[in-house]
């Protein structure tokens, strides 16, 4: 039902990046075909996770190559400079989406509220979203359908990801992979969000321990992830299973898929989890779970973020900005050991 005083048939959503935040977009993409189930939408997404979406109907993406910017900008200005959207969901804060903005003839181009605005992303929108207490990214990127009079009890939670790879195919890949097994994602792109190596290998061992799944150790390619998993190995007592870099974002997906559970801090495996409906227990500090948790499994994480910001910024929580990461080297050592296997355990129902 198409409930916006003006008839709406050329939609455009600006989003390249990232990984997680693509995920989190998905309650909005999908509530808003369902409301405009004939207007055309086109989504300006990262080439990497337009590849990982694949595809959703009655979608079209429209890719960005950020390693090759400015072929980028020209193939963006090209083909869509002559279109004519009638509304243009400006939802990336970045100098990148203020550029592509430029591009995009649109009578209405809705941005973020003053307060989660930075990078002159107010000056590339005519219109904002109203702003609100601090909340999650979900709800943040639901709230632009506001101006279209869509109700919140209309919204779509909804995360549908095509999977390309089966779970009889991710046995066959990974031939070591047990029958009940969870990830441990000990990497964030950002290292300062990344929890102590012997603090992980402590868990690691109780879980497969107390619980007897096999720990499966899940990074990046890069030289400083494996480096990283490799120094959690040498310090646990039982055998996991290495996939540090060996693993595409398709079998990442499966992988997560077919999990019992995944142990993480702040990072996209995390969002990836959400999208197949697995449980998570988040590492925070840096960030919040109020902001950037995984959606259905908030109860699970040990967040430290507001004693953080107290610690080491002498702020309250009402008092940091909505996108405030609290980059201190010591944050993250304020979650202990106890409390991430007290969270274990009732996941288990041992307590």
């Amino acid at each position: 039902m198409q409930n916006y005083n003006q008839k709406i048939e050329n939609i455009c959503v600006l989003r390249t990046s990232s990984l997680g935040d693509i995920c989190n977009m998905l309650p909005f993409i999908y509530t808003l075909r369902r409301e405009y189930p004939k207007a055309k939408i086109s989504w300006v997404i990262g080439k990497n996770e337009a590849s990982f979406l694949e595809k959703i109907d009655g979608v079209e993406f429209i890719t960005f190559d950020k390693s090759n910017t400015f072929k980028s900008y020209l193939s963006i200005a090209k083909r869509l400079t002559k279109i004519k959207y009638d509304i243009m969901f400006i939802m990336q804060v970045s100098l990148r989406a203020n550029i592509i903005s430029l591009f995009i003839n649109s009578e209405i181009k809705l941005g973020y509220d003053s307060i989660r605005s930075s990078d002159l992303h107010s000056l590339f929108s005519n219109k904002k979203i109203q702003s609100s207490s601090h909340t999650h990214v979900v709800d943040v990127f639901l709230s632009f359908l506001n101006i279209l009079n869509i109700e919140k009890n209309s919204f779509t939670y909804k995360w549908d990801v095509q999977e390309k790879v089966s779970k009889q195919d991710l046995y066959k890949n990974f031939s070591g992979l047990e029958e009940r097994y969870f990830i441990l994602s000990p990497c964030s792109r950002s290292s300062n969000r990344n929890w102590l190596i012997e603090r992980y290998a402590v868990i690691a061992d109780h879980i497969n321990k107390n619980f007897g799944l096999q720990c499966v150790l899940s990074s990046s390619s890069s030289r400083f992830e494996k480096d990283f998993v490799e120094k959690i190995i040498n310090h646990m007592n039982s055998i996991p299973y290495n996939l540090a870099g060996k693993t595409s974002l398709h079998e990442l997906f499966s992988l997560v898929k077919n999990s019992e559970l995944l142990i993480s801090p702040d990072s996209g495996p995390i969002h990836i989890a959400t999208c197949v409906d697995k449980p998570v227990i988040g590492l925070y500090g840096v960030t919040n779970t109020v902001r950037a948790g995984p959606y259905n499994s908030i109860d699970l994480c040990v967040d430290k973020y507001n004693d953080a910001l107290l610690k080491y910024k002498g702020l309250k929580p009402h008092e940091a900005k909505w996108r405030f990461k609290n980059n201190h080297k010591d944050v993250m050592s304020l979650i202990s050991t106890n409390e991430v296997i007290k969270k274990i355990d009732i996941f288990f129902g041992k307590e």
